[in-house]
């Protein structure tokens, strides 16, 4: 009887033993592959231009790059304002339209936004930028937009919400006149409807941008960047958009990180006397929005 129960005992023992080891085991496996996302990071070899051109031990040298990282945009933008160069006016979204016509017009883009699934008036309010840049809506003849939206989760920056192409359709419908073009890394997502053209583009690759140049005839009155989110992928489109959009037309940047405007501040002090640029804050991101005067 004694041995019966003890065999019992053992047996419960290690079934429990069992199922703690297994548990263990689990989260075990867990924390490898949650490792196994990272990797060691050499700073100074990966920065190169931040590091402290001096001797010393790789921790401090490493510190000190990574302050260079974080500090060197802001005193840039602090230098501009110092020699002189004035600020981006810093503008609400929602006093962006200047009189009824504008706020009108934003209005019913916003209809047109919400009808095709775009999340440029229901997460953003990005209408009352468009509303005010887009109002004479029968006098605009071609937009850009940078980033058709994908749901692909295998992209960096694809859509949590909103529907693929729904911008692009809905300024078709509010431009009765423009021929509405878009370019995405997501080859997965190009399409073509009536008066909608879409086209590969890679933000970090310039040669892909003079392919875009070619396939787009003429100058464009709106060239907009909704893509990577990224602040090099941005400037690369900003510089295509510069040399593209045709007089008293925008270039607008979306999506920015309220924690990367000293990156638009220098970007502003670079601008030549030609361009008018605004810093346009609204609840979820800045916008860097530029009209070209000349």
């Amino acid at each position: 009887m004694r041995d019966t129960v003890a065999s019992t005992e053992s047996r419960s023992l290690s079934k429990s033993y069992g199922s703690h080891f297994a548990v263990v085991d689990h989260y075990a496996r867990a924390a490898q592959r949650r490792l196994s996302n990272f990797s060691v990071m050499n700073v100074l070899r990966t920065f190169p231009q931040f590091i402290p051109c001096s001797e010393g031990s790789y921790k401090a040298r490493a510190k000190l790059t990574v302050d260079a990282i974080n500090q060197t945009l802001p005193l840039l933008s602090d230098l501009a304002a110092y020699v002189g160069r004035p600020p981006a006016p810093v503008m609400e979204i929602a006093d962006f339209p200047a009189n009824d016509e504008q706020r009108q017009a934003a209005s019913a883009l916003k209809e047109r936004l919400d009808a095709q699934g775009s999340d440029k008036s229901s997460h953003h309010s990005y209408h009352h930028l468009y509303g005010a840049i887009l109002a004479d809506r029968q006098a605009i003849r071609s937009v850009i937009e940078i980033g058709i939206g994908t749901h692909h989760s295998d992209t960096v920056s694809y859509m949590v919400r909103g529907e693929a192409g729904g911008s692009l359709r809905a300024f078709r419908d509010f431009l009765p006149f423009a021929q509405i073009y878009g370019a995405d890394i997501d080859r997965r997502v190009l399409f073509q409807e009536e008066r909608i053209q879409t086209f590969f583009v890679d933000q970090t690759d310039p040669a892909t941008f003079e392919q875009l140049a070619g396939s787009v005839a003429g100058e464009c009155d709106l060239i907009i960047d909704d893509g990577l989110h990224s602040p090099h992928a941005n400037i690369q489109t900003l510089i295509f958009g510069l040399k593209k959009v045709r007089l008293g037309g925008w270039v607008v940047v979306e999506d920015i990180g309220h924690e990367a405007l000293p990156v638009w501040q220098v970007v502003n002090a670079l601008l030549p006397a030609r361009y008018q640029s605004y810093i346009v804050h609204e609840q979820h991101a800045l916008l860097f929005a530029v009209k070209r005067l000349e």
